[in-house]
């Protein structure tokens, strides 16, 4: 960076000038120690973070709560929009917030109610649409097409997480030019291909419980509705949905059913949609052990890699975000539960263990199974052939978590932290998924958040310093860390340390892993 576009940032940005000279003079020393580089980024690596007052991103000063910034090898603080006053949450818009080719990314910034961003490339960031943050949460939230040509999402009305279901407006976009190519109402589950979205419309009766779920697909040009399914009387009605798009032209579709007489719990429904029939097949249904709550994903449908076996989630009751997995074999029907119980799904206010991720390859499902001693361990699923064991790890004691959770481009490896919160002890690990092993990367006190970069070698992350005084508060140190070696890079310290006192403390967020070529 040129002392004169320094020189700029701190006059447009005058509160900020501690931080940013702090973060230019530590990068500046990398490079200088790396000769021409800081080591573990290359030329094209661009980071997009959040840098903020406070000792980290969620205690940090909301009435200056920074901004977003790119650093890239050289040193360079590139500056793109200053996160708005009494922001909260700054995240990604759900697991799918990256698009197919890696080009795009799609984050959240607000409280309840924020701004959906879209950024390309290493390009400033775009604003979509003012939207919920439900909207942002799970693997079923934000999706692309998978040829990039369309992005989709839910914009719900405020207050839905107190609804008995959440529906709202699905707005589909032409990615290249980012211009709204359609929207429906009143929609409570989407999915999405390369020809077209497939959707669930909830109709209500007059006291506003779903009565009628309309199954509809836009093939691009005209919206039709397939077929409509119906309680089983008029004392039930549907509590939640979801739909994915299958082959041969079948759609499926998991309901939540529940009755106001007789049998008052909530089952779930599995249906089989013959488009070209327009046919419905009730394929089974059973009693859950919980509700599906409107706040937390424990309503999802996926597939395996090669789509003969359909996997659904079903809430146990032991929390609001816990699910049991069951597996529909395909070619005969058959269901299997391959994970009984307590697996953590995403919740709208947040959580210490990580929700579930899959591979890019779609062959692993990584998770964090729990139990009601808040005791945690990383189960990975083999998608592919759902009767084997999983791959487990288990956390060393009782309430220590599994807070990140990131595989690699090439699905081989699962880079995960696990250990105590709160800046206590914990640890970065990379899990091979062929061996099922996992070994150490370092030791530390790493802090929420972490991205992977895009060739799956390096992860960056904040770490917790903690000096000799117990008196004085940790604070965050920004890190690239190389896998396969454990080399380390230090980019960011988060303090001053005056007179033996933590003084300006600031953090590092970050967001993605961006490429500029």
């Amino acid at each position: 960076m040129s002392r004169h576009a320094l020189d700029l940032m701190l006059r447009l940005m005058p509160r900020w000038g501690f931080l940013i000279t702090s973060v230019f003079l530590l990068l500046s020393a990398s490079v200088a120690h790396g000769q021409d580089t800081i080591t573990l980024l290359d030329e094209n690596d661009k980071l997009l973070v959040w840098i903020g007052e406070g000792p980290e991103a969620g205690r940090h000063n909301v009435s200056n709560p920074g901004s977003l910034f790119l650093l890239d090898n050289l040193g360079n603080i590139q500056p793109l929009i200053n996160v708005r006053p009494q922001t909260q949450r700054v995240h990604a818009c759900g697991e799918g917030a990256t698009s197919p080719d890696g080009r795009y990314f799609a984050f959240f910034m607000g409280l309840d109610e924020g701004e959906l961003f879209l950024m390309r490339d290493a390009e400033t960031p775009v604003v979509v649409d003012t939207i919920q943050a439900l909207a942002c949460v799970g693997s079923n939230a934000f999706q692309y097409s998978p040829d990039g040509r369309r992005f989709a999402y839910i914009a719900y009305e405020a207050g839905v997480t107190q609804d008995e279901f959440a529906d709202g407006i699905l707005k589909i976009f032409d990615l290249e030019t980012m211009t709204q190519e359609i929207a429906f109402e009143n929609v409570t589950a989407f999915d999405m291909n390369n020809e077209g979205v497939a959707s669930v419309i909830f109709f209500t009766n007059t006291v506003g419980e779903a009565d009628e779920a309309a199954i509809s697909w836009w093939d691009g040009t005209s919206q039709r509705e397939i077929s409509t399914l119906f309680p089983d009387n008029d004392n039930c009605k549907f509590t939640s949905a979801d739909i994915i798009i299958g082959q041969n032209d079948f759609f499926w579709v998991v309901v939540g059913h529940r009755c106001t007489v007789g049998d008052a719990r909530t089952h779930w429904q599995l249906y089989q949609i013959d488009v070209a029939l327009r046919g419905v097949t009730l394929i089974s249904s059973a009693v859950q052990g919980g509700v599906f709550a409107t706040f937390a994903r424990t309503n999802n449908l996926f597939f395996s890699p090669n789509m003969d076996t359909l996997f659904f989630t079903v809430p146990d009751g032991a929390t609001a975000n816990t699910t049991g997995i069951m597996a529909l074999n395909l070619a005969d029907n058959t269901l299997s539960m391959p994970i009984e119980r307590q697996v953590v799904m995403p919740t709208y206010s947040g959580m210490d263990n990580s929700p579930p991720h899959f591979s890019p390859d779609g062959r692993w499902m990584a998770m964090v199974v729990t139990t009601p001693n808040n005791d945690n361990t990383l189960t990975v699923l083999d998608l592919t052939n759902p009767s084997l064991p999983p791959i487990t790890f288990a956390a060393r004691r009782r309430g220590e978590v599994i807070s990140h959770l990131a595989f690699t481009s090439d699905s081989q490896r699962l880079i995960f932290v696990a250990g105590e919160t709160d800046a206590g002890d914990n640890s970065l690990f990379a899990l091979d998924l062929d061996t099922g092993s996992e070994f150490r990367v370092r030791r530390g006190r790493f802090a929420p958040g972490m991205i992977v970069s895009p060739d799956g070698t390096r992860a960056a992350l904040s770490n917790w310093q903690i000096i000799e005084d117990s008196n004085e508060p940790p604070f965050q140190n920004f890190t690239v860390q190389e896998i396969e070696t454990s080399v380390q890079n230090t980019l960011f310290i988060g303090a001053q340390i005056v007179d033996n006192k933590v003084t300006n403390q600031t953090f590092i967020f970050p967001l993605s892993w961006r490429r500029s070529g």
